[in-house]
C-alpha cells in the first residue's frame, strides 16, 4: 500500500487501491506471479491476461488500468482467493438500502480514479511563472 506521501488521502486513485488492496489482503498476499497466472490460466477471462508489472503497479497505485478487464480480473482472483463472492453485497445488515455489490463498488472507484487527475508532486525548489514550472528563476 502506497504511503500518504505517495499517494493523498481522501483522493480517488487511493481509495480505489485502499479498495483493491483490501482484496489482495483478505486473500493472503499472494505474489503477483501467482495472481497472474491464475488469471491467464483462466477460461473466465478469454485468454486475457494482466501482467506482474501492471498488478504491481496497480496495487502500489502507480498506474490505474484503462480498461475494467484488468481490474475485474485481479480482483476476482483475489476474491476467489478469501472465499468473497464479488457479486454479493458490499454491505449487509443495518447499512441502509445501499445494495452495491463488491465488484460494482471498485468499477464506481476506478471510473473516479480514472476521471481525477494526482495533484503535481510536492514543490523541490524552482519557480512558478506565467509559463508555468521552471528550473530558472523568472528574472
Amino acid at each position: 500500500m502506497p504511503s500518504t506521501t505517495e499517494l493523498p488521502p481522501r483522493h480517488p486513485r487511493r481509495e480505489f487501491v485502499e479498495e483493491l488492496f483490501s482484496y489482495y489482503r483478505d486473500a493472503g498476499r499472494p505474489t503477483l506471479r501467482n495472481i497472474a497466472e491464475e488469471i491467464a490460466d483462466s477460461s473466465e477471462f478469454d485468454a486475457f491476461t494482466a501482467s506482474r508489472e501492471t498488478i504491481r503497479k496497480t496495487l502500489r497505485g502507480e498506474t490505474v488500468p484503462l480498461t475494467f478487464d484488468v481490474v475485474n480480473a485481479v480482483m476476482t482472483v483475489l476474491c476467489k482467493r478469501a472465499g468473497i463472492d464479488p457479486d454479493t453485497e458490499r454491505w449487509t445488515g443495518g447499512f441502509g438500502d445501499d445494495s452495491t455489490t463488491h465488484r460494482q463498488n471498485l468499477r464506481n472507484l476506478w471510473n473516479n480514479a480514472l476521471d481525477t487527475p494526482l495533484p503535481p508532486p510536492a514543490s523541490t525548489g524552482g519557480w512558478w511563472g506565467s509559463g508555468g514550472y521552471s528550473d530558472e528563476p523568472p528574472f
